[in-house]
């Protein structure tokens, strides 16, 4: 069972460093590296995809410090490029195959709680990256760009946030909604000390490219090592998703009781009985040989 979810995504140093959109560092002999320009396709996708509303969403995003704002101006950049917003089953770009990446969310009530949360934030120094970012499209600001919606009062146009701090709820609350938080730690410690006291454990991604040496490596072992015991699944240069079919599914604190997956599914459903037997202490092997026998014509016993 899923409740409330906060999960983040931690951009390591060395993701960052040397790399200019594109891939930067990574050279034609490189294609199996991972790149800065995988990782932000990825964040986009975790934190955007169903407009932010699935519990495996990425919810906070935590870059080294003096990072914020240049990695919120790419995802910006993406958002207003690629994000095309509208109903459902619109196409865009007369391309039958684009359809919609942002929807109306489902009620009033959420949009609400949105702007409550970007109040919050803008009004303790926080800054929306994105152009008309946050906006509703009865805005007029926003309707300009989108004159189509100026009905759906539940279209919000996504709002990358830079400069977010623990004072703010965005920083705190789970959003569920439209809205990617952008946040700078001094060293891999507070990213720590965020999850060992935050209520919320499902999932955390960790983005790291592999070319920091050492460096990059201890931290990213650091972090596996500590949130092992605090989250349900530990993501590497990939965005937080469900997986029940492959591997368990599961959270901790706030965030779910219980592990969801096939085989602990049929556990939870099951009710065990055990079938034992007397084996005596000589070397007879007459016991084990009728067991063997009455196991082959037992329809529950047999093996599956």
């Amino acid at each position: 069972t899923c409740w409330k979810d906060k999960n983040m995504a931690i951009v390591l140093k060395d993701m960052l460093e040397g790399q200019e959109e594109g891939g930067g560092a990574t050279t034609a002999d490189d294609d199996d590296h991972y790149s800065k320009d995988n990782m932000l396709n990825d964040i986009l996708t975790g934190a955007l995809s169903y407009n932010g509303q699935r519990c495996t969403a990425l919810k906070i995003v935590m870059v080294p410090k003096g990072y914020g704002m240049q990695v919120a101006q790419e995802l910006a950049q993406r958002v207003e490029k690629n994000l095309f917003i509208g109903m459902p089953w619109e196409t865009h770009n007369d391309d039958e195959n684009k359809y919609s990446k942002i929807t109306p969310l489902p009620n009033r009530k959420r949009i609400q709680y949105m702007q409550e949360l970007l109040e919050d934030a803008i009004s303790k120094g926080a800054v929306i990256v994105n152009k008309n970012g946050g906006s509703i499209v009865t805005d007029d600001d926003a309707s300009q760009n989108y004159p189509e919606y100026v009905d759906s009062s539940n279209l919000m146009i996504p709002a990358i946030l830079a400069g977010v701090t623990s004072d703010m709820r965005i920083y705190h609350e789970e959003q569920f909604g439209p809205l990617v938080p952008i946040v700078e730690y001094e060293s891999i410690d507070d990213v720590l000390q965020y999850g060992l006291h935050s209520p919320h454990a499902q999932q955390v991604s960790i983005f790291t490219n592999n070319q920091g040496g050492s460096d990059a490596e201890e931290e990213a072992a650091a972090i596996i090592d500590t949130f092992s015991a605090v989250y349900g699944k530990i993501n590497i240069n990939a965005q937080c998703g469900r997986s029940p079919d492959s591997v368990p599914f599961a959270a901790r604190k706030s965030s779910g009781q219980g592990v969801m997956s096939i085989e602990q599914a049929l556990r939870e459903f099951s009710v065990p009985t055990v079938v034992s037997y007397n084996q005596p202490q000589s070397k007879s092997t007459q016991q084990r040989d009728m067991m063997q026998t009455i196991q082959q014509h037992s329809k529950f016993m047999r093996e599956l």
